[in-house]
């Protein structure tokens, strides 16, 4: 089974059944318009700041320096979806942790000018150590949990594989 990444925490805030699919390697339609704005919008934003870090189970958008402070970056295209963007950077932060690294994040939604600061406590800890579990579970299934309307639904790259 995968290993939990960020994509894997932000489709759990999104969508249970995206999440399965994901998880499974079963791929949206990779031509969808809103998969392509975001391919687009990651080449074209934040462009001085160091992008794109990988590790096991992170991908993360962008390190910057701001007032001498070494931030972690996430970049979305628009802030409909910003618990689970919280969510994806709060999970960064946590392993980032784990492996002795300690620092906060920073949301940027550069369309809208938004910037919100994420610091992980205890909280946010507990939030994402409960989740992390049910994602397992999730995963580990032999089937997809079932279609669920949600608000999300109507621009979903994975929109054929509940509704069709």
């Amino acid at each position: 089974m995968p290993h939990i990444t960020g994509n894997l925490i932000n489709a759990y805030y999104v969508c249970k059944r995206k999440l399965w699919l994901y998880a499974h390697e079963i791929g949206p339609d990779r031509s969808h318009q809103l998969l392509e704005i975001g391919r687009l919008y990651d080449t074209s934003t934040y462009k001085r700041d160091k992008k794109e870090i990988t590790g096991e189970g992170m991908k993360i958008d962008l390190l910057k320096k701001r007032e001498g402070e070494l931030l972690v970056g996430e970049v979305k295209k628009t802030s409909k979806f910003e618990a689970a963007a919280k969510m994806q950077l709060a999970y960064y932060l946590y392993r980032l942790k784990e492996q002795g690294i300690e620092l906060e994040g920073e949301l940027l939604v550069p369309k809208e000018k938004k910037r919100e600061r994420i610091k992980l406590d205890d909280a946010l800890i507990k939030e994402l150590e409960s989740a992390i579990e049910e994602i397992e579970t999730i995963i580990n299934s032999d089937k997809p949990p079932a279609a669920e309307k949600v608000k999300y639904c109507r621009n979903c790259a994975y929109e054929d594989f509940c509704w069709s």
